[in-house]
């Protein structure tokens, strides 16, 4: 009998593993799933592989990196083993997901609006206005519902010791709920039998509550809402996933020349005239979905969009401006901003952060330099990650000299190494690999409440020993299988075709 595939996977000290216990034990949530995958064959492990490299192949799904070599045609990664949850962590998850959306619409509300934390310095000045997607023209905007955040995503990853901490906020145009359903698709065909007999929790509602709220708050004027998908064009890194939602969500996929602006309502250009459109579900980054009033060089947006919107006769989901939040910087005032604005403590944390724009930070950050991560305090400064423990020589002196000259720049993050799950070898027969995990969560704002995706984008490590798990630095993706104790909701958006 071939030894299990178990007492081949290598564990390491370093790190939490997902799927073994610290006694090398499975942990309860895989003890079915690693059973049953231990009881397959060789021939089956190989047609479950082709099954999933032929289903990418077939449904064109890509990941575009500039400058790749590929270009467009970069198939999208796919590992087939899913990464599972209990019920009760999910519950968890959920709830501090939920937390942090709901924060962090408040404080959108807050920064363009009163500006409270400013002025009582729960924020520093110059984090936000020296934020490129700090948008001025956005300033007052009466939104429906107060609602700034439709769709948020939070990246998290767990620590050693098995905590699980918010790495990034992602509040512009999420990307990666599309791409997590075309793996579930996928990958619950390779393991049907198990995917049932585990009772993960379907995605399908998720996107069903997002199409609701969307035409709820969509400015109808009685008329049948009507919710498009804006994209930049399918030289975009995730153009795949903008159709693929657009064609499951039943939306209209448009660019920016597909859409006027008339008497400050919005009209999509169609062969029969123009239609109103009510709401855009957007995938455009904020500066450049309107040239005359926010970037005037974008060829991407629609003249006069923000008119449209300051006058409440369209809705833009995630609403303008929201992009000023994804900062590195920002989750270190998160604590106590949540006590401030929600009266509640933050149920989780981010990793220990240091904006180098204070003096006592800075120093901090120069003292333990070692055992930090340099990042730039804005997505637009294009700044790769540094490990301060990696810098020597005139290296270490340069990034000291950078710190002290510019530190509102940067920010510091402590060093934690991600957990690692399964993978599967797919040039060894019976083999598991251990991968760095991180998982990406979506949260939707619906007239109820906030409502979770069961499940998410598990995105994984290139290499073992890799410190930034990254798609445009060849990682990959798994299936995050949500497991429930109650009856599964088997509702479907799915379009069933129907035969003779």
């Amino acid at each position: 009998m071939p030894p299990s595939l178990v007492s081949l996977y290598p564990k390491r000290a370093d790190r939490f593993d997902e799927m073994l216990a610290e006694d090398g034990s499975v942990r309860p949530p895989w003890r079915s799933f690693v059973s049953q995958l231990d009881a397959a064959t060789p021939e089956q492990m190989r047609h479950r592989l082709d099954y999933v490299r032929r289903r990418i192949l077939e449904n064109g799904v890509t990941y575009n990196v500039y400058a790749d070599p590929k270009g467009a045609d970069r198939p999208w990664e796919l590992d087939p083993l899913p990464l599972i949850l209990s019920p009760g962590e999910w519950q968890q998850l959920a709830a501090a997901v939920t937390q942090r959306a709901r924060l962090l619409n408040a404080v959108l509300g807050d920064l363009y609006g009163p500006q409270s934390l400013l002025h009582d310095g729960s924020l520093p000045p110059a984090l936000i206005f020296g934020h490129k997607n700090h948008l001025w023209p956005c300033r007052g905007l009466r939104l429906p519902g107060d609602i700034h955040l439709h769709l948020y995503a939070a990246d998290l990853a767990r620590s050693p010791d098995g905590r699980w901490w918010v790495i990034a906020d992602r509040t512009q145009g999420p990307s990666g709920a599309g791409y997590a359903l075309e793996n579930r698709t996928i990958v619950g065909r390779v393991f049907p039998e198990q995917f049932r007999d585990l009772h993960v929790q379907h995605l399908a509602s998720f996107f069903r509550d997002l199409q609701d709220s969307l035409a709820y708050w969509a400015p109808t004027s009685g008329e049948t809402p009507l919710v498009v998908l804006l994209t930049p064009g399918p030289y975009n890194e995730t153009y795949f996933e903008h159709a693929y939602l657009a064609r499951y969500l039943g939306f209209p996929l448009v660019e920016g020349h597909d859409l006027t602006v008339r008497g400050e309502r919005v009209y999509l250009r169609t062969l029969s005239g123009l239609r109103r459109v009510h709401a855009i579900l957007r995938r455009l980054d904020d500066d450049f979905c309107d040239p005359l009033e926010l970037r005037s060089d974008s060829t991407l947006g629609i003249p006069g969009l923000l008119q449209a919107v300051r006058a409440g006769n369209v809705l833009v989901a995630n609403a303008l401006g929201s992009g000023l939040l994804e900062s590195p910087a920002l989750p270190g005032f998160l604590p106590a901003i949540s006590e401030k604005l929600l009266g509640e403590k933050l149920l989780m944390p981010s990793v220990a952060t240091w904006w180098c724009g204070e003096q006592a930070a800075l120093e901090f950050t120069i003292e333990h330099l070692d055992d930090l991560v340099i990042k730039g305090s804005y997505p637009s400064q294009r700044f790769d990650p540094l490990f301060g423990n990696e810098l020597k020589g005139s290296q270490r002196q340069e990034m000291i000299a950078r710190l002290r000259a510019r530190p509102q720049a940067y920010v510091a993050q402590e060093l934690v190494n991600f957990s690692q799950a399964p993978a599967w070898h797919d040039r060894e027969e019976r083999a598991l690999l251990p991968r760095g995990v991180g998982l990406r969560v979506f949260v939707a704002a619906t007239p109820a409440g906030h409502v979770v995706m069961p499940g998410g984008l598990t995105r994984v490590a290139a290499m073992s020993n890799a410190r930034i798990i990254s798609m445009q630095r060849g990682g990959s993706s798994k299936d995050t299988w949500v497991l429930t104790e109650q009856a599964v909701n088997t509702f479907s958006l799915l379009k069933h075709s129907v035969g003779k």
